[in-house]
């Protein structure tokens, strides 16, 4: 029997890519569901998924850029840079242009240690301010327009809209207005993982199955 194909996948981001819910007392990470997918979706292959998620960071003179430096310090290879950040940002006060230039340096950083980098989205928050909901606007059309060879995005923002929801399926799915409860981690990974395996198709040296994907 031929030794299984292993794809390692760094989630890399805030408190929402940690987890975060119930106030930060119990994390949830999208990852769990998103191995679980992946997993059941590429039987031949070993999913090695690990999460770094810091709560609070931002991507303008925070974290980040240390964070991620020092995970390719440990001299870990990975095929997949998974990784959202901004929306602290957003919240702190900052422009989208200044948190795109700092999530480019970010992407550019996993272009050279990974395969490929997937870009996520900013989900909505619970704020009424039109002024806000412009920035995020702003922000997540600059990511979706960035294009880069082994650069791809997942729309996770548009996967889980917080206003369009419907009333009773958003009480099931977003905890405080920011963060999201357990079914709405496992919706994120749902909406990562169904973006992933649309890549593995199209790039696949054939097209008969997922499973000949090779990173």
């Amino acid at each position: 029997m031929a030794p299984q194909q292993e794809i390692r996948i760094l989630c890399f981001g805030a408190s929402i890519t940690a987890g975060h819910y119930c106030f930060g007392l119990k994390h949830h990470p999208y990852a769990v569901r998103l191995k679980s997918r992946l997993q059941e979706a590429l039987p031949s292959h070993t999913i090695t998924i690990d999460v770094d998620g810091l709560s609070g960071d931002v991507v303008i003179k925070g974290h980040y850029l240390p964070r991620l430096q020092h995970r390719f310090k440990e001299n870990k290879k990975y095929h997949w840079l998974i990784l959202q950040g901004g929306g602290n940002d957003l919240g702190s006060g900052s422009d989208p242009g200044p948190i795109y230039d700092e999530l480019n340096k970010l992407w550019n950083i996993g272009l050279l240690k990974c395969a490929k980098v997937m870009a996520l989205t900013v989900t909505e928050t619970n704020t009424e301010s039109s002024q806000m909901k412009a920035r995020y606007q702003e922000l997540n059309g600059l990511i979706r327009g960035h294009e880069e060879q082994n650069f791809f995005v997942a729309d996770v923002c548009k996967s889980l809209p917080y206003w369009s929801m419907d009333p009773e399926l958003r009480k099931k799915v977003w905890d405080d207005g920011l963060h999201f409860k357990p079914l709405g981690y496992d919706m994120f990974g749902d909406a990562i993982a169904d973006r992933l395996l649309e890549v593995f198709r199209e790039t696949a040296p054939t097209t008969s199955s997922v499973e000949q994907y090779k990173l």
